[in-house]
């Protein structure tokens, strides 16, 4: 008897009662690995579940980046006739009601280049009982609205979907005076079934029927936040970023630092797909931001102010993928001129625009220091987002 059929069989024994106590306000985060999925770990597979008739897709931890924690996510996917699932059962049911007090939410990731189906994505589900009889709900984000304000499953990128009480959810089962396959807004469920015998015990991660026999869909979920707690699908190893600074100044380029973003994932670590890189500079002289020229991977870069620093990034990825074992490495310059758009010698370096002296001569050398921050961006929620992989390093001027 595996843990499901357990529950069940205790849930439904007369007069038992499966309430416990409401979660804590605020989300606590739980890593789940590789180790968890399986028969003896707390997330079971399809096949670890006897009383599953479909045979199993992929279901294993990714080191497909989540645009939250940057660190894996869970692989979902299926061809014909298959379904796959992570599911995780609580060792007490928790009232609906109480559920919907907390965050319910999700992040999936359609991978629109290895499926055949459209508009359908992967679901949160919430195996429950409503009055002793047992249902799964499920969330139906291509009836939903993304956190980014685009409605349904839009593939290849990742979308976070959060339901409250409105939220649309399909029960598997008639309950709560709604049929088998029938959708309604989560509260009609919470307000209908609130027996003792009633209550969610768990929660899914699933791609199950499309309708279509011969159709495929590859997915990716991550963050699943039910009933207090969200859940992280994580890989072992992070990734890491350096930055390299130089002096690099000429007469005709009095204040240039040329520098290297090196960024790193480890053999055991998170893929990105699409990444580029962001650059934040800080100097202690000041300069305007029309006054800082920068080219990332040679091509010249937009500098804008931001916060109390100068930031600079390309439109564009600079790879398709930074692969787990990979390295990614950015060249970039950092020239900084005068008002008059030429070499100021007041940033000169190495003999540039001493006091009077070498070439450029002027008013003498205001010394400073440039720190540069280079930040990982890949494809998140937008196409380039600001992951949490970043390095610094200053040098003196």
């Amino acid at each position: 008897m595996n843990r499901l059929t357990a529950f069940v069989a205790a849930a439904l024994t007369a007069g038992a009662s499966v309430l416990c106590l409401a979660p804590s306000a605020q989300a606590a985060t739980q890593r789940v690995t590789a180790a968890d999925l399986g028969p003896a770990g707390p997330w079971l597979r399809i096949q670890d579940q006897p009383s599953s008739t479909n045979p199993p897709g992929v279901q294993e931890v990714s080191p497909f980046a989540d645009p939250v924690h940057w660190n894996g996510s869970l692989h979902l996917a299926i061809g014909p006739g298959q379904q796959s699932q992570a599911a995780h059962f609580y060792t007490e049911a928790v009232p609906l009601s109480t559920v919907l007090g907390s965050e319910i939410s999700y992040d999936s990731y359609v991978d629109s280049a290895h499926s055949t189906a459209t508009g359908t994505g992967p679901s949160l589900q919430l195996p429950m009982f409503c009055d002793g009889a047992f249902t799964t709900l499920s969330f139906q984000p291509q009836l939903a609205t993304d956190a980014e304000g685009r409605h349904g499953v839009v593939p290849d990128i990742w979308q976070h979907w959060v339901s409250g009480p409105s939220g649309i959810w399909r029960t598997s089962r008639a309950v709560a005076g709604v049929p088998a396959g029938g959708d309604a807004p989560l509260n009609d469920f919470a307000e209908a079934c609130t027996g003792d015998t009633s209550g969610v015990i768990g929660l899914i991660g699933n791609v199950g029927s499309l309708g279509d026999p011969t159709a495929s869909l590859d997915t990716y979920v991550d963050n699943l936040t039910v009933n207090g707690t969200t859940y992280d699908f994580a890989v072992e190893g992070t990734a890491t970023a350096r930055v390299d600074l130089r002096h690099a100044s000429t007469p005709e380029e009095r204040a240039r630092i040329d520098g290297t973003a090196v960024f790193h994932s480890p053999a055991n670590g998170p893929e990105f797909v699409a990444p580029g890189a962001r650059l934040a500079i800080s100097a202690t002289t000041g300069p305007d931001p029309e006054d800082v020229h920068v080219t990332i991977d040679g091509v010249p870069a937009e500098v804008t102010s931001e916060d109390g620093h100068l930031v600079a990034q390309l439109p564009r990825s600079l790879a398709d993928r930074l692969l787990p074992g990979g390295t990614l490495t950015v060249p970039f310059t950092i020239t900084i001129t005068g008002d008059d758009g030429n070499a100021n010698p007041s940033y000169g370096h190495s003999g540039y625009g001493g006091g009077g002296g070498g070439t450029g001569g002027g008013g003498g050398v205001e010394h400073g220091t440039v720190t540069v921050t280079a930040q990982l961006l890949a494809r998140g929620y937008q196409p380039l987002q600001a992951t949490d992989v970043s390095a610094a390093a200053s040098i003196d001027f």
